[in-house]
This record gives C-alpha cells, structure tokens and sequence, in this order.
C-alpha cells in the first residue's frame, strides 16, 4: 500500500474526498510544514505503522520560478513532477544569494527520482490530462520572498519550483528503501512577494486529484 504524504490539512482534505469517492485504497500522512517536522513525523509514522508502506507519494502545492526575462517555466495551476529534490537553501545566505557548504559537513544534498517510476508517473499523468512539467524541485527552510532569491536559487540547481518538504521526505524515503514520488500544483509565482495572485485552494485540489490518479493507477 503506498502512503500519500501532504504538508498540511488544507492540501489532505481534497484527497480525502477523492478516495472515498474512487475507492482508492492507501494511508495518508499529515507532515506538518517544513523538512525538520515532515521527516520526525514521516519516520515516526514509518517505524511505528508503516511496515505494510511499499511507497510513498509526496504531493501539495509549490511556487514556480519566474525567468530573468520574465517567462515561466510553468504557471498557477500547472501540475509538476519531480525529477530530482535538492535541499536548495542548506548554506550560508547573503541576502538574495546562497553560498553552499561543502558534502563533508552537510552529506549529499540532491535526490534523482526513479526514472521507470517517474515515466510511468508521467504517462499516468498524460492520459488523464493533467501533462505534467518534469523538472527539479528545489525544497527551503524559508519561502523565497522575493524574485532575486527565487531567481538565485533557479539557477543554481535549474529548478522548476520550490516546496519545504520535498527532499527530506526524499532522504526518508531512501533511508527506508521505499520508492518515492513527488507531484505538486502550482499555487503561485515566486515573485516579490504578493499573496493576492496565490491561488491556493485550486491547487490543493488539483494536487489532490493528481495524487488520487497515481494512487489508484500504481497500485494495479
């Protein structure tokens, strides 16, 4: 049974609906926000209930970058999958830049996704109409608040977006030998930063509806 992983209350409840109404069969897990408390709680639930767990799907909303000539790699509403994670803000900050300490302090920071698995995500994806973008995700301690963090951070891994749980769910995920995958809706632009254009609620449930595909499909 795979386990469908969600930051908060408000991108889970859309699922929820969703599997009852499917019958979708799988566990969810509420993480809370951030990587410290998403991997406490995802271990805890791992070492405690989580013996009959054989994946795990991270999903939720996420920002998207903006390009410095103002083109988007994807827009509000897009669905996105993850190719690789990468713990994007693990370093010393300088403002709107980031310096990045060396492996032997931080151990490795970037998670490749399975490639079978992530194209067979994809085509799960496509069929229902969804077309996903595919493309590093990038996860933060902090929200990136303005564009020139956004900007410094996009070019740094080539992200697509960014998110704050991704890679430690990564890490946990690998440290328990189990196949993970990570779809996400975009909620907003990262941009200086403007909660008025965010448009959260739509994509909690179209982050939910691409969740509930891969659910019922990979479990065939």
């Amino acid at each position: 049974m795979f386990l469908a992983v969600a930051a908060t209350e408000m991108e889970m409840a859309p699922l929820g609906r969703m599997m009852v109404a499917s019958e979708v069969r799988c566990e969810t897990l509420v993480t809370g926000v951030g990587p410290v408390e998403s991997a406490l709680r995802l271990v805890r639930f791992l070492c405690t209930d989580g013996r009959h767990i054989r994946g795990i799907i991270n999903f939720g909303v996420a920002g998207a970058y903006v390009l410095l000539e103002g083109s988007q790699l994807a827009a509000p509403l897009d669905v996105c999958l993850a190719e690789r994670e990468i713990a994007g803000d693990f370093g010393i900050c300088y403002g709107d830049n980031m310096d990045y300490l060396p492996e032997e302090l931080t151990g490795r920071i970037a998670y490749d996704i399975d490639r079978s698995q992530l194209l067979q995500a994809g085509l799960i994806l496509q069929r229902n109409g969804l077309n996903p973008h595919i493309g590093t995700f990038i996860t933060v301690n902090a929200v990136s608040g303005t564009r020139a963090r956004g900007e410094n951070l996009r070019q740094q891994w080539q992200g697509l977006c960014e998110n704050m749980e991704g890679a430690s769910i990564a890490r946990v995920a690998e440290a328990f030998a189990l196949p993970f995958l990570e779809v996400r809706c975009i909620s907003n632009m990262v941009e200086n930063r403007n909660p008025q254009n965010w448009r959260l609620d739509e994509a909690c449930e179209i982050a939910a509806r691409a969740a509930s595909l891969l659910l019922r499909e990979l479990e065939l």
